[in-house]
């Protein structure tokens, strides 16, 4: 079994330090959280280290023996080489150690992150957010969380500054990564029905906010309609919160979770096309609500 050790013991580490990763940062460091952050682009730590937190010149400086280090990064590969790459953190964590993994990852590279952290007696735990970089920075995110009940209990005041709900998901180091990416599933089949509905009003010439503002504020009300319905009706998909080609690969994600179970996703295949034809047509770098765009492509209407 597993030691734990207290996490205001050490300083906690903090890895990843984009968009996403800096918001969450700043709101520990607020709390008056002490902390040890790295970022491959060291320039995005200065702000960090302005407000009090130590700089570390690799991913294994970040951590103590025994502590707690959250990583906030892009992808796997990502990941994995902050952990056990060269310079990693992973064999530094070592007993007792809690890594909080919040990046959107397959649920078997969270596995296999999983046993290697065993191997150096250290934890690994699930804890996926749903928000963009503003509810990051209002500490308003939803976080999924999975693993050790241990692990669990002694990172949840941390976490509790980084979002508004904290969600277990169970014991299982995979769990709160698949509820992660149903949810991201979930946005992107709901960013395609809006975009084939207000596609279908424009053409017909309804008045398309109106109609817009009744769908998605009353008869479908809920976050993701509000806040993206808006983006959508109104083809604005150059304020950046989330790339669409991060939202690529998520939804291959997705698909290879399902093929991995022989669960056919008939709409996680076409989000998923959708996706791959607007990074083909240079639109990866859009907010990921971009996707909209291939169904006004298909109906004839400018972009």
């Amino acid at each position: 079994m597993n030691t734990l050790t207290a996490p205001e013991v050490h300083p906690i580490g903090f890895i990843g330090l984009g968009r996403m990763g800096a918001a969450m940062a700043q709101n520990l460091l607020r709390q008056r959280v002490a902390m040890r952050v790295f970022n491959r682009t060291a320039a995005k730590a200065e702000p960090l280290v302005a407000a009090g937190a130590a700089s570390a010149k690799t991913p294994e400086d970040a951590v103590t023996t025994g502590g707690v280090v959250i990583t906030m990064l892009a992808d796997d590969a990502a990941v994995q080489e902050a952990a056990f790459g060269p310079g990693g953190f992973g064999p530094r964590l070592g007993k007792g150690g809690v890594h909080v993994s919040m990046s959107t990852i397959a649920p078997t590279t969270a596995q296999r992150l999983a046993d290697l952290h065993a191997n150096h007696g250290s934890i690994y735990l699930a804890a996926p957010v749903f928000g963009r970089p503003d509810a990051a920075a209002a500490a308003n995110l939803r976080i999924c969380l999975s693993g050790n009940a241990a692990a669990k209990k002694r990172v949840h005041p941390l976490l509790n500054h980084l979002g508004q709900a904290v969600l277990d998901f169970g014991d299982s180091p995979t769990a709160a990564h698949v509820v992660k990416l149903c949810g991201n599933f979930m946005i992107a089949a709901a960013v395609e029905a809006m975009a084939e509905a207000f596609t279908l009003l424009e053409k017909a010439g309804v008045n398309k906010p109106a109609a817009a503002s009744f769908l998605c504020d009353q008869l479908f009300a809920s976050p993701i309609y509000r806040n993206y319905g808006r983006l959508i009706a109104d083809v604005h998909h150059n304020d950046v919160l989330f790339e669409l080609i991060l939202g690529l690969k998520d939804l291959r994600l997705v698909r290879q979770t399902a093929d991995t179970m022989h669960t056919p996703m008939p709409l996680a295949s076409l989000a998923f096309d959708r996706l791959q034809s607007a990074v083909a047509k240079g639109r990866g770098g859009l907010d990921w609500t971009g996707l909209a765009l291939g169904a006004r492509d298909d109906a004839g209407l400018p972009s």
